[in-house]
């Protein structure tokens, strides 16, 4: 509940310093033990409410109210923590002072903003054949925990939290019962509806509790503590829809057939009604939420301008009727929304559902009979044992709400657990592992598993080789300095170390790694009269390799070992006699760059220029005029451009390839004398040229 008035006791404001005066002995203060102290931290107010649990009902001490002097929150959410802080402070320090109690822990409930539900049916093994209360405890629980993994699957687990639940049916052995407890049977089926909040809007009121030196004890979503006030279970046979309007929210929950089943939310409420009327009248907000709530039939107001008016009530009402309109049409779709149809009957609470004209309007959106819609009072707080002295209205639905929840064990209890070194919360459903508290610590479930490194495989003179990527490097979890794993349990205090499993590197390979690379040379000679090369060279895909690189999967490797005439001829298919250099030589006959190798009974053939556009890949012409390069580790002799001019290193690469854009983008280095090439940069006499 968001809007509040200025309820039990109000905190006034610090007055000027009178004279000191001689204080009396402190009074010793009591512990809090099973005092419950509840705290609606609303849209325009914080309401403290101390209460006890006993046989007739939940026992109201005291309540404090205290309104935030500017707008720090909107819609339910803080958005000034500092200064909600110090108003939570305020209410705690006049509730301690006038009870004599030392209060350290709280119970709180959330607007319904962005709200999200998930309906879930799970069926739970009874251990005994006989259903008892310990044994609907741990089905519910069981339902509450895969209901949550279930909802984390389909939504982003680290941006929710769960804030509550209700059972809608018990089945067992397929028959549904009200009371199955005594009951034999062997399967327990719970129907439940789980209520989502984003993170950012539950942490930031952990927050603002944590800056006031409390500690959360419970959490509870804020139209389920109104329900637990005013629908108690014995009324849920009807189908109610209750509507909890405050500042900044209008929450929705409907009973039927003896529970809780669907909950809504809306982010319009009380202050739009605030906001109209300061901008009909020129007023700020304060001066229009006295105008709004005045019962007075003249009021008297001072506008932005400082002119000093009078506006009478039935104008007011006029004013604030389109508004009041539109927000009973906002909560008639919710209840609609939420229910399918007009329910048996609407309870209106909160402050904003103060408007004399909302029931009415309420009732015509959703069809119904106007007598059907009642705005809550007193006596709709059921269960409630208060002083008579005590103001109790509509706007106490939630605070009230919270106590009562949090006396019946239906709120969920906060455990303050620490993550690598973060102060976390995380709703306690009295078994909570360190899976759970993943999405709390905003560490995603995969990244506690990870994969070994990818593996790659070429195959190397006909042997396929596979080298292993590297193993992953196992996820590490610590608790409280022991080694644990997911499925630890934690407990309140507990230090948790969480560190995410790594990727294993990929495998790698490199040429060198197989072979000695200090013996790779190549060459160009001329057999019958083309320029092919000898030597000993790899060859890599059906590209001549002199350097050393990197191996990629998939690559097919080969060692040409043609460093001898009869080897040379027997890898080009060559039986005929031949001559070396226009001599006969030996079949074993080393051979050198620029040999010449041609068959025993042709003419003599001199060495002569290669043609430009004839130019082999890594070829060695013995030329005096063109600059002689180291291309990959193999000398050529490249030739002139048509011009004279040298040639440029785009002319290197078209003799590599017939598309040397594609050449050169698949490159991992290339360079000339170890600089990074231009494609229009000369090549001269010299220069050491890679492309790889």
């Amino acid at each position: 509940m968001d809007e509040k008035r200025t309820s039990g006791r109000k905190t006034e404001k610090p007055r000027s310093k009178a004279p000191k005066k001689t204080t009396p002995a402190a009074v010793k203060k009591s512990p809090q033990g099973d005092t419950v102290f509840a705290l609606d931290i609303g849209t325009r107010t914080v309401v403290g409410v101390l209460a006890k649990k006993t046989p007739q009902g939940c026992r109201i001490i005291d309540m404090e109210t205290v309104a935030h002097e500017k707008r720090s929150m909107t819609d339910g959410q803080i958005e000034d923590i500092k200064s909600v802080a110090e108003d939570i402070k305020q209410v705690r320090r006049e509730l301690e002072n006038r009870r004599h109690i030392t209060l350290t822990n709280a119970c709180i409930a959330a607007a319904g903003r962005a709200l999200k539900t998930m309906r879930a049916s799970w069926e739970y093994k009874l251990p005994e054949k006989t259903v008892t209360a310990e044994a609907l405890k741990a089905a519910e629980l069981d339902a509450v925990r895969r209901t949550c993994a279930d909802f984390s699957q389909k939504n982003d687990v680290a941006a929710f939290y769960c804030v509550g639940h209700s059972v809608v049916s018990l089945t067992l052995d397929g028959f549904k019962l009200q009371k199955p407890e005594g009951h034999r049977g062997e399967r327990l089926t719970t129907e439940i509806i789980a209520a989502f909040l984003p993170a950012n809007v539950v942490d930031s009121l952990c927050s603002a509790v944590d800056a006031a030196h409390l500690e959360v004890s419970g959490l509870t979503l804020e139209p389920i503590a109104a329900m637990n006030a005013v629908v108690p279970p014995e009324l849920r046979l009807i189908n109610i829809a209750l509507c909890d309007i405050g500042a900044g929210t209008s929450d929705v929950a409907v009973s039927r057939d003896g529970s809780v089943t669907a909950y809504g939310m809306a982010t319009v409420a009380g202050d739009e009604i605030t906001e109209t009327i300061m901008r009909e009248l020129l007023v700020d907000f304060n001066t229009a939420e006295m105008i709004k709530t005045s019962s007075e039939k003249e009021i008297t107001y001072k506008n932005i301008l400082m002119l000093e008016n009078k506006i009478s009530r039935e104008k007011v009402d006029e004013i604030i009727e389109p508004a009041a309109r539109d927000l009973a049409r906002v909560i008639a779709k919710e209840i609609l929304d939420a229910n399918a149809t007009p329910p048996q009957a609407v309870f209106l609470v909160g402050g904003g559902s103060k408007l004399k004209c909302l029931p009415k309007m309420t009732a015509e959106e959703l069809g119904i009979d106007p007598s059907r819609v009642i705005t809550g009072s007193r006596g709709l707080l059921r269960g409630i044992i208060a002083p008579e002295d005590m103001p109790l209205g509509a706007e106490h639905s939630t605070p009230l709400g919270i106590a009562v929840s949090a006396g019946e064990g239906v709120s969920y209890d906060f455990t303050t657990i620490t993550i690598n070194g973060k102060k976390l919360h995380a709703p306690d459903t009295n078994r909570l592992t360190i899976f759970e508290l993943l999405g709390v610590a905003k560490l995603k479930p995969e990244n506690m598993l990870a994969s070994a490194g990818k593996s790659i495989s070429f195959t190397l003179s006909g042997e396929k080789i596979t080298v292993r990527g590297e193993p992953a490097k196992p996820s590490e979890i610590t608790l409280n300095g022991n080694t644990a794993s997911l499925n630890s349990t934690v407990t309140k205090g507990d230090e948790v170390v969480i560190s995410p499993a790594q990727k294993g590197a990929d495998g790698t390979a490199k040429l060198s790694d197989y072979f000695d690379m200090s013996e790779i040379r190549a060459f160009t000679v001329t057999l019958f009269g083309k320029k092919i090369h000898a030597g000993r060279f790899l060859v890599v895909n059906g590209r001549d390799i002199s350097l050393d690189r990197r191996i990629s999967d998939g690559d097919v490797i080969t060692l040409s070992e043609l460093e001898t005439l009869g080897k040379l001829l027997d890898a080009n298919g060559v039986t005929e006699p031949v001559l070396l250099n226009d001599g006969i030589a030996d079949i074993d006959t080393p051979l050198k760059s620029g040999d010449v190798i041609t068959a025993r009974d042709s003419e003599p053939v001199a060495r002569q220029e290669v043609p430009k556009d004839n130019l082999p890949k890594e070829e060695i012409p013995e030329q005096t005029d063109n600059p002689t390069i180291t291309v990959n580790g193999i000398q050529a002799q490249f030739p002139r451009r048509a011009d004279g001019k040298p040639p440029i290193f785009l002319d290197v690469a078209r003799a590599f390839s017939d598309d040397p854009t594609a050449l050169l983008s698949h490159a991992d280095t290339i360079t000339v004398n170890g600089r990074i090439a231009r494609l229009d940069e000369e090549i001269h006499n010299g220069d050491v040229i890679v492309i790889l």
